[in-house]
């Protein structure tokens, strides 16, 4: 089957946006620690039974504090909500040209996400384990307000294939 030139471009210009749209730089690192650095108070809706955390549908008031760390290179974030806490290491990949989010939780959880720009917004993209070994599919997008200081999240996961309810999340942030 033969592809007309104009359609070969076209295909190949959508598939490189796809990949690129995902990559980050050094300087999106620095600007993503500039909107997640500080003391953070969230209103959450568990989207599904974390283990650790609470169950599906409970409203809980969320903690979050970060600071950069080893020269500027990484930054280490403890989240405190529900019954749990965490703790996450994010950093930038230069060799990937990602930002990637580790984050280890106290019921056994654990993730993965990559950070990305997209159209202005943050979109984060993750895979993770709870302790059963269930697997965990999350995409979310942070829409930043109030000159930094108002995050709100969106997103959708699925948990061993199941979707859990849509996440909309509201953070304000209390101390830089």
């Amino acid at each position: 089957m033969r592809f007309p030139i104009p359609f070969a471009a076209l295909l190949l210009a959508v598939s490189a946006s796809a990949v690129f749209a995902q990559e980050a730089t050094r300087e999106d690192f620095r600007e993503l620690c500039e909107c997640w650095e500080g003391r953070w108070v969230g209103d959450v809706t568990w989207i599904a039974d974390w283990p650790g955390l609470g169950k599906r549908g409970d409203k809980v008031t969320c903690y979050w504090e970060a600071r950069r760390t080893e020269d500027g290179h990484a930054m280490i974030g403890r989240f405190y909500g529900g019954t749990g806490s965490s703790t996450d290491l994010i950093f930038f990949d230069p060799g990937a040209k990602q930002i990637k989010w580790l984050v280890v939780e106290s019921g056994g959880r654990v993730g993965e996400k990559k950070m990305y720009k997209r159209d202005g917004k943050w979109v984060q993209e993750g895979t993770g384990t709870n302790p059963d070994g269930a697997k965990i599919k999350y995409v979310g997008t942070v829409t930043i307000t109030d000159d930094g200081n108002t995050h709100t999240w969106t997103g959708s996961a699925t948990v061993d294939g199941k979707k859990t309810d849509d996440q909309h999340d509201v953070w304000r942030r209390v101390s830089k």
